[in-house]
């Protein structure tokens, strides 16, 4: 989102903004900071654990039992042809900070820089706002059942839905699809630990029908529609056009080459490292004459997906009226406002992922949950949030790691630890460690974000509360995020730190999956059979009204437990030139988001 540069392998983080530092730091050892008045939320938060709500309201599938719903349908008879609309001939320049891989194929692409394939791409269900919430709503797939025990999902393909190509989306297509991204052989090649979590619950895929796929699954996954939607953090629930081999190398780099989607926009010039070139695809099923109340798709001729990944380049190109929209901090408002620009923020676009590795192992200080604990009472949120981000307005300190104020589970009790040196230090003596004596050199490993500005200042200033309230020998290093990701998957980061940031999601169900329920991972969280068994009954739970209650209870106890140290979440600030009449992004969405709702002047 903002800032971006490679970097191979890793570095040592020498003082990077050593008067920063010790400013912020002289601050911290006086009061701790105020905190200001929070900005005027999008949605009203739950008010207690007992009666909070599922802040992703979603359709309730069919289940002949236990449970019962009305089954979705997105094809409604319209009773007129729709009008015509007026599409802007003009042209959206948005600014990214970086591309990722540059691949169209989610098996070989994080969610972090690769918007372009939410544009190019869509999605199995949809998603809209209703009553400032994000909710999931049909798309490709219309219906979905569930088998009365829990572990077979049933989808029915709607009509309407093409490729760029003018050839039909069909049930074909949604079952190679999850065949390739979620398949047993996926996992020799995904590099998403949602996908690689799925793969190891599937049993099968089956077309009974020509409008129909069933997905068997090993355990109960409540939340697969939702994992597979526009709503989701990752964009592994796109529908791709079928190829021959379920994995083929030959194969994959033609698609890449010549990639077609189904998304609003298909890519009619990509140069690598530079800019992708997008037309309007007119044929977008997700318009009312397919029966959808909603018209998605975009109000204007061409998209130039422009890759700039210095902030300063990205401000002068919205006062220029070279560039429409694109990711800036605070610290740049004053000049995109000047050029007659304005800053829109995104709410709950990215929450931080600080997690302590391999803590299951008892070599590892970390292995005792006070010292976890210690680590994260010691660490001054506020000064990071006021001083590095410029107070609520950007970073709120709410949540814990991927659940936020919109998050199934949520509650206002959960909350990063309130600054405490006393507590931290008498934790970490209680747990054999006083003064650090004995804990040995601790490394954080942190990346410089294409999400989150400062990450490296940050995590640098989180070695240093550390450092000075504990004792500790702290060294951060800074790597490439992809190389780092990997690495902590193989196990190879146990006994340090992973400092960096996350996309936020309406349900976190998938990241409980993978790190707290599932035994057989390799970079599991803990080893803890009462965890395990408590994270595996709480996601088999359907019923909205419970699954809101007991993940909130599982939620309030990870966050005692902390694997992770929680900071909060940021809302993303967007810089939109003049030539933007309107934009209504969507909340937990990082990436560039509603586009039918960009209005050209």
């Amino acid at each position: 989102m903002y800032h971006r540069y490679g970097r191979f392998g890793l570095k040592t983080l020498k003082v990077v903004v050593p008067v920063l530092l010790l400013s912020l730091l002289a601050v911290a050892c006086g009061t701790a900071a105020t905190a200001t008045p929070s900005p005027k939320p999008t949605a009203a938060a739950p008010t207690s654990s007992a009666t909070a709500p599922t802040a992703l309201p979603v359709p309730t599938p069919t289940v002949a039992a236990p449970a019962a719903g009305v089954a979705p349908t997105a094809v409604p008879a319209t009773a007129a042809p729709p009008a015509a609309p007026v599409v802007n001939p003009g042209k959206v320049t948005w600014m990214m900070t970086g591309f990722g891989t540059e691949r169209f194929d989610p098996a070989y692409a994080s969610s972090s820089g690769h918007d372009y394939g939410r544009i190019v791409h869509t999605f199995l269900f949809s998603s809209d706002v209703k009553d400032g919430a994000r909710v999931m709503t049909p798309g490709i797939i219309t219906k979905w059942e569930l088998s009365p025990d829990g572990l077979t999902w049933t989808f029915t393909v709607g009509k309407g839905a093409k490729f760029h190509d003018g050839t039909p989306v069909t049930a074909a297509d949604v079952a190679w699809t999850l065949g390739h991204v979620i398949g047993p052989q996926s996992k020799e090649y995904v590099i998403s630990s949602i996908p690689l979590a799925l793969s190891a619950l599937l049993v099968g895929i089956e077309q009974p029908g020509p409008d129909q796929v069933k997905v068997n699954m090993k355990s109960p996954v409540a939340d697969f529609p939702l994992t597979n939607s526009e709503a989701a953090s990752s964009w592994i629930g796109v529908v791709l056009p079928k190829r021959a081999s379920l994995h083929d190398l030959t194969e994959e780099a033609a698609y890449d080459r010549n990639p077609i989607g189904a998304g609003p926009m298909k890519v009619v010039k990509h140069v690598a490292a530079s800019e992708m070139t997008l037309e309007r695809f007119a044929d977008y099923y997700h318009q009312p004459k397919n029966g959808y109340a909603t018209d998605k798709r975009v109000n204007y001729t061409t998209m130039s997906l422009r890759l700039i990944p210095e902030e300063a380049t990205r401000v002068a190109a919205l006062r220029a009226g070279e560039g429409d929209i694109g990711p800036v901090s605070l610290a740049s408002r004053k000049q995109v406002e000047a050029g007659n620009g304005r800053i829109v923020f995104g709410p709950e676009g990215v929450v931080w992922y600080v997690r302590l590795k391999g803590c299951w192992d008892t070599k590892f200080p970390c292995n005792k949950k006070a010292v976890r604990q210690a680590l994260s009472y010691a660490i001054n949120k506020e000064l990071i949030r006021d001083k590095l981000y410029g107070g609520p307005e950007v970073m709120q300190l709410k949540g814990w790691h991927a659940v936020t104020p919109s998050t199934v589970g949520y509650s206002p009790e959960l909350t990063p630890h309130p600054y405490d040196p006393n507590k931290a230090r008498q934790l970490l003596a209680e747990a054999g460690y006083p003064g650090g004596q004995g804990f040995g050199k601790y490394v954080i490993h942190t990346w410089v974000s294409v999400s989150t500005p400062l990450m490296p200042e940050a995590a640098q200033l989180g070695a240093e509360f550390w450092r000075k309230e504990l004792g500790l020998d702290v060294e951060v290093k800074i790597g490439d995020q992809a190389a780092l990701t990997k690495a902590a998957a193989a196990g190879e980061l146990w006994g340090a730190v992973q400092w960096g940031d996350d996309e936020a999601r309406p349900d976190a169900a998938g990241h409980v999956r993978g790190l707290y329920a599932n035994q057989e991972r390799k970079d599991t969280a803990h080893k803890d059979p009462e965890l395990f068994a408590l994270a595996q009954n709480t996601l088999a739970i359907y019923d909205p009204v419970e699954r809101q209650k007991a993940f909130n209870t599982m939620y309030q106890r990870l966050r005692e437990e902390s694997y992770y140290i929680p900071l909060g979440y940021m809302n993303v600030p967007w810089g939109v030139g003049p030539r933007i009449q309107s934009w209504q992004p969507y909340p937990l969405a990082l990436y560039p988001s509603a586009l039918h709702t960009v209005v050209l002047k």
